[in-house]
């Protein structure tokens, strides 16, 4: 067997896959932007520069690779412009097996450029297996919500009563780590939720019984939720999509729950009441 090459492997989902596939005995390489400041903190793991920008990079980040874990850069609105050119040169490499990671629901949005991306893979003849993942739990314990609730006490969203099928990125590291460590899969889309849907005043009160402090759910207008957003110094592109996202979560989008964690694990999904726990001291 060949390395696994892991993409955003500093990131939030890679820098836990990476541990899993540790666990497991494989040999990993990580992908990243600055792999000197990535061996820094972890001298004995092995880092390879790349940068989806830089099409020169593809070829010696895959030298020795025989499975990639493929994940888009996070905010970008067209990740496709640099991925299809690194699945080009993945099939010029022979590359054996591909993990995307993409979102819960992609499938049915086919002018969104994460489908694009799939689609683009399906019909590359590398073996692939999608994984479309829920909002990860972990949003309410670092970035823009976190601070929201550090600061105010209180989640603002512009969700009304909508409930979501959070999921732990624990559980889509692992996924990943069970797929490309164990094979099968292949040509198989998972999508990936929590046991179940909350809406955002259950999740306040989960948080505060963790906690042991009031945390309360504030549902605000898309205009207040623009305000926010741009005063938090996001782009006005990346604001919009935002935006959008949370119209979906209105209309139900991101209600339904998947088995498809536990298909893979042979374990139920981690509980939201188990994340707010692990978590706890984020929000005391």
């Amino acid at each position: 067997m060949g390395k696994i090459l892991v993409i955003g492997s500093t990131g939030t989902v890679g820098s836990l896959l990476f541990s899993r596939l540790e666990e497991r005995g494989e040999k990993i390489k990580g992908a990243t932007r600055r792999p000197e400041e990535a061996s820094k903190m972890h001298p004995k793991r092995e880092y390879v520069a790349f940068d989806f920008e830089d099409e020169t990079s593809f070829a010696p980040a895959l030298k020795e690779v025989d499975r990639v874990f493929l994940i888009a850069r996070p905010g970008d609105p067209h990740p496709e412009r640099v991925a299809i050119p690194l699945i080009d040169e993945m099939k010029k490499k022979k590359i054996s097996k591909v993990i995307n990671l993409t979102a819960m629901g992609i499938e049915s949005q086919n002018d969104l450029t994460l489908r694009q991306v799939e689609t683009y893979l399906e019909a590359s003849g590398i073996d692939f297996t999608h994984r479309r993942p829920n909002w990860f739990m972990q949003v309410l314990a670092n970035g823009p919500l976190f601070q929201d609730i550090q600061r105010t006490g209180s989640i603002h969203l512009p969700a009304e009563e909508s409930a979501i099928s959070y999921v732990d990125v624990r559980d889509v590291a692992e996924v990943a780590a069970t797929i490309l460590s164990e094979g099968g899969h292949f040509g198989k889309a998972y999508t990936l939720t929590g046991a179940r849907a909350l809406d955002h005043f259950e999740i306040a009160r989960l948080l505060s019984d963790a906690a042991g402090k009031e945390i309360r759910y504030v549902p605000i207008s898309e205009e207040q939720a623009r305000e926010g957003l741009e005063a938090a110094g996001l782009s006005l592109d990346r604001v919009e999509r935002l935006i959008g996202f949370y119209r979906l979560i209105r209309k139900g989008f991101c209600s339904p729950v998947s088995a498809e964690v536990e298909t893979v694990l042979a374990r139920p999904p981690i509980s939201f009441e188990q994340f707010s726990k692990d978590h706890a001291a984020c929000w005391r």
